[in-house]
């Protein structure tokens, strides 16, 4: 009783049956001891007539046995060896049973324990028809099949003693699902009725075979097989025990039909043998029934069992109408799923998906009331259907940020059953291992189909089945899953081309954006073409220019009338002229690059309205300021951004003025600010002049392109504007219709942190020496220069190239050098980088027709300190070398 296998086999209810088999009270040793030795068949009526007498309860007994009706030896028999001659040991074997099981048991009467009273009938059966067996195809153990039937439930009796409310759940649950009392009992307990049997009769000390009987019996006859037992009893008992359920029609599993056939073939029954012992248990059971104060009536037993299988039949009978009523149901559902398929295939919008399924499950299926959702994890949010009744209705049930119903959430929702189930839907798993669910969760009175995908979580589908106190069958749990399913393949395929449009709506806003950054490109080509085509061109115009306009300036100096002297002014304005356009064509070509430091825009717009505020006034031009305080600096030229605004208000002072309606009082306002992002300056500059058309929006960053009147503008000015902004890393923009005015819009980067001023460094000038050298590839340049400066009293000697410069100054020394960029043998960086020793003392100017900014700050750097471009004024250059040589003289 205490063996390892006692104390590791359950936890406090195995304890319980433990302790309740200690305490059950002891069988009379006398008749365990005759039980064994009648088992034994070492017994005779000489040596057993002592035992029993030592026993004045057994001998009570055995002498009322022998004294009954059955007998007709009423009142005659007197003494025990007299009575064991008359009942035999068959008899006396049941009377020491009856002593040792149903005596302790049955201490005191309890007619009303129908468990304990059934658990015993059945007992007594299984023992008749087990020793009915045993005489059929196992003679030799006729003698000790009866016992071992008797003793095999014996376990059964120790747990509903033990734990009778526990064991009375068991029972009923057995007879209404059908499922096997050892797992019910292992499930609830720790250990099974023939774990127990087991344990009683061991502590009881009972023969081996009958303790074997009662733990064993519900084991396979192979399974039996390694075990070293007697296993032909036990199968005899397992198959008596299935044949007295048979014939008792008491409850039981459907499955042990297998086990019985099995067993019937294991003995070589057939049918009619089987068919012959069950007809004789009643019979056998009637003549036993008294001994152990059982009804020994065979036709009540027939009765009884005829009743249990009236309400078996009744009960199959509901079974059956209730399948066939929930078979209706699962087909319904089927037909369902064939009908919705199809249009949710052909939805394209989540809430008609919802709507359909909504009167589906209530039109349909008969669902009263149900919720069908997806979680939007975008907001977070639950949206989905409600419905109840007739009625339906949508709703958003906001969600925390770890996809949970916020505290007051069930504030709106409008069932409160409904809420307490939607308040702990995180904690269903929909998609275990990832697959597909099959069945519903239940949680009532809702059921619940997860929309899931793959293992990809969706929502839900909540609702009131049509009749919720119907258990559904597997096909139903399947169907309303599969309808859940299809709806969760529509939303996400709704979803998926929802993504798939959103995608293509970007690449389409991408594509726009790409072809408006091609656009631009191709202008950029365009200029930077234009830009070469003028570079190009200034180069080949401004020295003959330069010649021209130096001869012109030195005709009018030496010219005494005043008529031909007003002509070569006139001419040298018309050159001016010319020059300026040339070197409007040189910036647009070759712009500076801007000097980069911070700068604040409000005071670049400050100083560039105040040059034409005075002209604006006179002209009924009102000028209107809105600028951002605190607005962070930029990072930019100060100049080229005030030649910049200086073209945009004067663009708009233009088409104020070519307005027809001049009544209109003009204005130009002029705005700054910040973008939405703050990272960036945007400068605007709007005015209520003639407006353009598209046409020519288009066309307005196009050099030579304008739309004033001939000899008023160049068509270079927003080309320049716009090549400086693109230089500030700035974008330049225009709005504008046909009498609607104009807005010019300039967007900057704002100046870092570490923004530093860029302005270089002018270099001493060095000392003055002999002569002044001119070198230029151009003889007519150097002819005017030499004249003019010869006038002034300074000695010139000229160089043609590069190289013929480089020699003079490897065997002179200079006061002063004009030097050209660009010549052929050697160019003027190259003599500069060959003389960097004599820069010192000789201050040198460069003179370029061509060159560009790049190659003027090269040379700055390389020592110059001048640049003059051609064409030139004689007297500003005259000026300049007179700067620079009086400095050194002084």
């Amino acid at each position: 009783m205490h063996s390892d296998e006692s104390r590791t086999s359950g936890g406090a209810d195995v304890k319980a049956v433990i302790r309740h088999i200690e305490q059950l009270p002891a069988p009379p040793p006398v008749a365990v001891k005759i039980l064994t030795e009648v088992m034994e068949e070492t017994a005779d009526f000489v040596h057993i007539s002592p035992l029993i007498e030592s026993d004045p309860a057994l001998t009570v007994k055995v002498l009322r046995m022998a004294n009954s009706m059955k007998y007709d030896y009423r009142g005659h028999i007197e003494n025990v060896e007299q009575a064991l001659s008359t009942i035999g040991f068959t008899s006396l074997k049941n009377a020491m049973l009856s002593v040792i099981i149903r005596d302790t048991f049955f201490a005191e009467p309890q007619q009303g324990d129908t468990n304990l009273t059934n658990i015993w009938k059945h007992t007594l059966a299984s023992a008749v028809a087990t020793e009915l067996l045993a005489e059929e195809v196992a003679p030799e153990l006729a003698s000790v099949a009866f016992t071992a039937g008797m003793v095999h439930d014996c376990g059964k009796l120790v747990l509903l003693m033990a734990m009778p409310h526990v064991y009375e759940r068991l029972l009923d649950e057995s007879k209404t699902t059908g499922a096997p009392m050892l797992d019910l009992e292992t499930e609830a307990i720790g250990v099974d009725h023939t774990q127990a049997g087991k344990w009683l009769l061991q502590q009881w000390q009972l023969p081996a075979r009958l303790t074997d009987a009662a733990w064993l019996h519900h084991q396979t006859p192979d399974a039996l097989a390694g075990l070293g037992v007697d296993r032909r009893l036990i199968t005899l008992v397992q198959l008596g025990n299935l044949l007295a359920h048979d014939v008792m029609v008491d409850g039981w599993s459907r499955p042990q039909d297998t086990t019985r056939d099995a067993l019937v073939a294991h003995f070589g029954l057939t049918d009619d043998a089987v068919e012959a012992i069950k007809s004789r248990i009643g019979h056998g059971y009637a003549k036993r029934a008294a001994i152990f104060d059982l009804d020994a009536d065979a036709a009540r037993f027939y009765f009884e069992a005829l009743q249990r299988a009236n309400a078996s039949l009744a009960g199959m009978n509901a079974n059956l109408f209730d399948t066939s009523e929930r078979l209706r149901r699962a087909g319904r559902i089927l037909e369902t799923i064939g009908v919705v398929g199809p249009s949710l295939a052909a939805m394209h919008d989540p809430w008609d998906a919802f709507i359909l399924m909504a009167s589906t499950m209530r039109t349909r299926l008969g669902s009263r009331e149900g919720f069908v959702y997806r979680v939007n994890a975008d907001l977070p949010a639950m949206e989905g259907l409600y419905w109840n009744g007739t009625t339906t209705q949508e709703l958003r049930l906001p969600l925390t940020e770890e996809l949970a119903l916020p505290q007051d959430a069930a504030e709106t929702i409008p069932s409160g059953a409904l809420a307490a189930v939607l308040t702990g839907y995180l904690s269903r798993s929909p998609v275990p291992d990832g697959e597909a669910p099959t069945r519903l969760i239940v949680q009532s009175p809702f059921c619940i189909a997860p929309l899931a995908t793959g293992s990809a979580f969706i929502g839900e589908m909540l609702f009131v089945p049509e009749q919720p106190s119907a258990r559904l069958l597997t096909q139903e749990h399947i169907g309303y899953c599969q309808l859940a399913g299809l709806l969760a393949a529509t939303l996400e395929r709704l979803d998926l081309l929802a993504r798939l449009e959103s995608r293509a709506e970007h690449l389409a806003t991408t594509l726009r954006k790409l072809k408006g950054l091609n656009s631009k490109l191709v202008q950029a080509e365009r200029l930077a073409a234009v830009g070469q085509l003028a570079a190009g061109a200034a180069h080949e115009i401004n020295n003959p220019l330069a010649i021209i306009y130096a001869r012109t300036q030195l005709m009018e100096h030496r010219e005494q009338d005043e008529k031909k002297k007003r002509d070569l002014s006139q001419m040298k304005e018309q050159i001016e002229r010319i020059t300026s356009i040339l070197s409007n064509l040189m910036d647009f070509a070759r712009p500076m690059p801007p000097k980069m430091q911070k700068t604040n825009l409000a005071d670049v717009v400050t100083r560039t309205l105040a040059l034409v505020r005075g002209e604006m006034g006179k002209q009924g031009i009102r000028l209107e300021t809105d600028l951002a305080p605190d607005l962070p600096h930029i990072l930019g030229d100060a100049n080229q951004l005030e030649q910049v605004l200086l073209n945009l208000v004067i663009n708009a002072e233009h088409a104020i003025t070519e307005r027809e309606d001049p009544a209109t009082p003009g204005r130009i306002h002029v705005r700054t600010r910040l973008t939405g992002s703050g990272r960036r300056a945007v400068l605007t500059v709007t005015d209520n002049g003639v407006g353009m058309t598209n046409e020519t929006l288009k066309k307005i960053f196009d050099p030579f392109y304008s739309t004033k009147e001939e000899g008023k503008g160049t068509g270079l000015g927003l080309s320049t504007s716009y090549s400086i902004v693109a230089g500030h890393d700035g974008e330049m923009t225009y709005e504008s219709a046909p009498g609607r005015g104009t807005t010019a819009r300039v967007t900057l980067p704002l100046a870092t942190p570490d923004a530093q001023a860029s302005t270089p460094t002018p270099a001493p000038a060095p000392p003055v020496d002999d002569a002044i050298l001119v070198v230029d590839d151009e003889r007519h340049i150097r002819d005017i220069l030499s004249e003019s400066l010869e006038a002034k009293g300074y000695r010139v000697e000229t160089a043609c190239n590069g190289e013929e410069g480089l020699a003079r100054l490897a065997s002179h020394s200079y006061r002063l050098l004009l030097l050209d960029l660009r010549m052929p043998s050697r160019d003027g960086l190259s003599l500069l980088t060959h003389v960097q020793d004599k820069l010192a003392d000789m201050p040198v100017v460069i003179l370029t027709g061509m060159a560009g900014p790049d190659e003027v700050d090269q040379a700055m750097r390389l020592g110059a300190r001048r640049c003059i471009r051609k064409p030139f004024e004689i007297n500003a250059l005259l000026t300049e070398v007179e700067t620079l040589l009086g400095k050194e003289e002084s």
